[in-house]
C-alpha cells in the first residue's frame, strides 16, 4: 500500500512538472526555459526535480508526448462511428491537424519543440509511437471501408501508410508556421479529395442508414 501512494504520488509530481514545463515553453520558449525555472515553477528545488527527470529534454519529451495524447483525446470524443468510413478518415486526418494549429496560433513558441523532438533516439520514439497508433487506426478505418465497398484497395495497411504519408506535411508544426496558418484548412482539404479519390477507386462515400 506504501508503495502504491508513492507511486501515485511520484506519477503526479511528474504530472505537475510537465504541466509547468508546458506553460513556460509555450510563453518562453523551450530554448530559453531552464531547469531552474521549471523547478521554481513547480516549488522544487532542480536536485529534486532531476529526481523525475534526467535532463530538460526528457521534459521536453513527455511535454510532446501529452500533446499527441490530447490529441488522440480529441480524435476519440469527435469521432461519429455512425459516419461512412471515408468521412471518419477524413475527421482523423482534419482533427489533428486543427488541434495542432490552434495550439500554434495559441502558443507559436510550441514550434521549437517540434524541432527539439527528433533530435534523439527518444524523442523520435516519442512520434514513433503516435505515428503508429495513427496508423493502426487509419488502417482500421480502411479496412471496413473496404468491407462496405467504400474503397477499393487491395492492401488496407499500405493504402494507410499512403494517407499518413500524404498528410505529413500537416502534421510538422514548423511547416505550418511557414506555410501560413490560414492556408491549412484549404489546402489540406484538397490533399484529401485527392487521397480519398485514391481511396474510392470507383467507389463513393454513402451515408449509412
Amino acid at each position: 500500500m506504501m508503495r502504491l501512494q508513492a507511486s501515485e504520488a511520484a506519477d503526479e509530481t511528474r504530472d505537475e512538472i510537465v504541466r509547468q514545463a508546458t506553460q513556460l515553453f509555450t510563453h518562453y520558449g523551450y530554448s530559453k526555459t531552464n531547469i531552474g525555472d521549471i523547478a521554481l515553477a513547480c516549488d522544487m528545488s532542480a536536485g529534486n526535480l532531476y529526481r523525475y527527470f534526467r535532463n530538460k529534454q526528457a521534459i521536453g519529451h513527455a511535454v510532446v508526448a501529452r500533446f499527441f495524447d490530447e490529441v488522440d483525446a480529441c480524435i476519440e470524443r469527435g469521432m461519429d462511428e455512425s459516419q461512412c468510413a471515408e468521412a471518419r478518415v477524413r475527421f482523423v486526418i482534419t482533427a489533428a491537424v486543427e488541434h495542432t494549429v490552434r495550439e500554434l496560433r495559441q502558443a507559436p513558441k510550441i514550434v521549437e519543440l517540434s524541432e527539439m523532438i527528433c533530435e534523439t533516439e527518444e524523442g523520435q520514439a516519442v512520434v514513433g509511437e503516435h505515428v503508429q497508433r495513427n496508423l493502426a487506426r487509419l488502417t482500421g478505418l480502411v479496412r471496413e471501408g473496404v468491407a462496405n465497398r467504400e474503397f477499393n484497395v487491395n492492401d488496407a495497411e499500405a493504402a494507410a501508410r499512403a494517407v499518413q504519408m500524404g498528410t505529413k506535411f500537416f502534421h510538422i508544426p514548423f511547416a505550418l508556421a511557414q506555410h501560413g496558418l490560414d492556408r491549412v484548412e484549404a489546402d489540406l482539404a484538397v490533399t484529401l479529395d485527392l487521397l480519398c479519390a485514391g481511396l474510392r477507386g470507383r467507389a463513393a462515400c454513402q451515408p449509412r442508414d
